[in-house]
């Protein structure tokens, strides 16, 4: 067979590439990173052109041809070989990156403009006459031009500023620097309720400049953006969250990574399941960008990055506004109950103190993350805990909806007092969620407005915006949220924050637990006194004495001590850590297939790893789960060595699995 032939990657998941024939019309015209119509089982869809040969492929089979060329934007080399990295780096083929970045299909986009720089050079002076600019501080001017040098070098730079310090302030600048030199800028952020605060910020400043992209927008807004990417005519700030990443950047000056120790970042199911913090440092680095990195509390893994010379740390020390730093309290709940001093879920003091705060028309913020009314009800005859048919885990108690739900898989039933197991009314909430918390403070402060924030009531876009704008403006005087209300936002009159039963944050078996409950309370305490009035944070806690609490109060992060015990026991940053998790309906399944995995490991050169473990609710959806830890050394050849897993694990599936599914997670949270 003659001719000419290219392989396709398809948004699907598969070990290896199918090849097809280009025919006569298509020759010449069909290229590496073109985007064709091709037959794929029994439909036609579109597929990415990886490679144009001319040796007939190794195939006893049909070799089908390609239908048509299905647009001429095609893929530029950048972004195969972001796709590339992501699939090599987190363990899963190129068509599950294809899937991540353009869902089941992909853009169809008109050439680019023939006289785009043309174009540009004008726009370039536009930009620079609609952008608008602040005033700096000294210190933030010392630390812009730390961040210039640093761009220039391509040196990562990581910004440690304290919470209300003014780094947005730097990023815009830096952003309208590279606007005006013609190229665009991904500004990312964690979640979608800070891009919607940050949104009317940047358009002030950035004008049409500005694009916004996110998974609540709708497809057609999504494909807009990417075509006004794609079709480069004028610089742009794009504000998004991980999924950024993949828009079909051309000529990206910067990216900017706010928040960068949020744990939002990373992507947990499905494949790849990447972190977008490291994932951007990839992509800057493809691009030849420059990169920032921001936060109040940053990861340990950027400051061994800095340590070990990899970035520039540069640090801001002093609000932008003239209130002080925020005074904290910790309330030991044990004591105050054997006083007689608690109502309800509130140490007495807590009262006093939100009610002082109220009657000086400041707001004030409720924190505990977890939301329904109680994560749990018993029956107090019997002890019996309703647990959901699906999952290994209580049912979670939502008073205002009357029913039990598993906040896994969603199995719901209505809740009742009677109990199903002795037959006795005897059904009695356990623990508290934000529900149960609003209700309370309902109750305590009947003529103040209250609100909830968590997954729940913004579920709906309408209702998000709302809750958010309303506590901005002043409407709200009470706000109860779960962790997403922790990061970033900035509300003038809040001064008071308040944790409900703080040490949740250590109930997991989690090596970072102590890293993520100083980040979480240093960036609550960071929500409070932005402007002219200084904040104060109360944590109530049963364990006064916990080692975060005393370094929070004592105005020290514990992050030098926390890094040493890494260090000396082995964990992230000084090592790679991956998560092997296998699942099967059968227990007996998964556990036959571990065993196999367990002995092979050495023989694909992992030297250190733990398991087979089940986690802490070792069955999901009618699936039974067991997990393998594996360490990688860093001086070690550990792409090699991720590759020889993968690739062994993925023939014994195809082997003997019969119907078991493993997910691999590099670097997990």
């Amino acid at each position: 067979m003659r001719g000419s032939f290219a392989n396709l990657l398809f948004p699907v998941k598969l070990t290896f590439e199918l090849s097809y024939r280009i025919p006569p019309p298509l020759e010449g015209k069909v290229v590496r990173g073109s985007h064709v119509l091709a037959p794929f089982g029994n439909k036609v869809i579109t597929g990415l052109v990886t490679k144009v040969f001319d040796t007939p492929p190794d195939f006893q089979g049909l070799i089908k041809d390609i239908t048509e060329i299905a647009g001429t934007g095609g893929a530029s080399e950048k972004e195969i070989a972001f796709i590339e990295w992501m699939a090599q780096y987190y363990m899963c083929t190129p068509g599950e990156v294809l899937k991540a970045a353009v869902g089941n299909s992909i853009d169809v986009t008109p050439p680019k403009m023939s006289n785009q720089k043309k174009e540009t050079s004008k726009l370039v002076n536009e930009t620079n006459n609609c952008i608008k600019t602040g005033r700096l501080t000294r210190e933030q001017t010392y630390v812009l031009d730390c961040c210039r040098k640093n761009i220039k070098a391509n040196i990562p730079t990581l910004i440690k500023g304290v919470t209300g310090s003014g780094k947005t302030e730097i990023y815009m600048e830096l952003a309208k620097e590279q606007l005006s030199q013609g190229k665009s800028v991904l500004y990312m952020v964690p979640e979608i309720a800070l891009s919607k605060q940050l949104t009317d910020r940047l358009t002030e400043h950035f004008g049409r400049h500005l694009l916004v992209f996110h998974s609540k927008m709708t497809p057609a807004a999504r494909k807009k953006v990417r075509e006004s990417i794609r079709n480069y005519q004028e610089p742009s700030i794009i504000l998004g969250l991980r999924s950024s990443l993949f828009l079909p950047f051309d000529e990206l000056g910067l990216i900017v990574v706010d928040e960068e120790h949020d744990n939002s970042y990373k992507q947990s199911d499905p494949a790849p399941r990447y972190n977008g913090r490291d994932a951007a440092l990839m992509l800057a680095r493809i691009h030849g960008a420059g990169i920032v990195l921001g936060s109040a509390t940053p990861s340990l893994e950027s400051i061994y990055n800095c340590h070990s010379g990899r970035f520039s740390l540069v640090e801001l020390n002093h609000k932008y506004h003239s209130a002080g730093t925020t005074t904290t309290e910790v309330i030991d709940t044990i004591r105050e109950g054997q006083k007689g001093s608690m109502e309800g879920l509130f140490s007495r003091r807590t009262l006093d103190a939100i009610g002082q705060r109220l009657q000086k028309n400041e707001q004030v913020l409720v924190f505990r993350n977890r939301r329904s009314y109680s994560p749990l009800v018993q029956c107090m005859y019997c002890g019996d805990i309703p647990y959901c048919n699906n999952c290994n885990v209580s049912l979670n108690y939502h008073k205002k909806r009357s029913i039990l739900k598993c906040h896994y898989c969603e199995y719901a039933i209505r809740y009742n007092t009677i109990c199903t197991k002795c037959g006795r009314p005897g059904l009695k909430e356990r623990g508290c969620g934000t529900e149960m918390i609003e209700e309370q403070l309902r109750f305590f402060f009947p003529g103040s407005k209250v609100a909830r924030f968590d997954a729940e009531t913004t579920s709906s876009k309408v209702n998000e915006e709302k809750l958010l704008s309303d506590f901005a403006a002043g409407n709200t005087d009470i706000l109860v949220g779960t962790q997403m209300i922790s990061k970033g936002f900035d509300f003038e009159r809040l001064t008071l924050i308040v944790l409900v039963q703080a040490d949740s944050m250590f109930s997991t078996d989690d090596f970072r637990a102590s890293e993520k409950a100083m980040q979480l309370l240093v960036q609550l305490a960071g929500r409070s006194g932005r402007r002219d009035t200084r904040g104060h944070i109360i944590v109530q806690t049963a364990r006064p004495d916990n080692q975060v609490y005393i370094d929070f109060v004592e105005g020290e992060d514990g992050m030098a001590r926390e890094l040493q015990e890494r260090k000396e026991f082995g964990y992230p940053p000084f090592v790679r850590l991956v998560r092997i998790s296998v699942k099967h309906p059968s227990k007996e399944r998964v556990e036959g297939f571990c065993d196999i995995i367990a002995r092979k490991l050495p023989e694909w050169g992992v030297i250190d790893f733990t398991g087979p473990v089940p986690p802490p609710v070792e069955r999901v959806k009618r699936e039974y789960i067991l997990n393998f830890w594996v360490k990688l050394k860093r001086n070690t050849d550990s792409p090699t060595i991720k590759s020889t897993i993968f690739a062994g694990i993925e023939s014994l599936v195809r082997e003997a699995g019969r119907g078991v599914s493993v997910g691999f997670d590099p670097d997990p949270l």
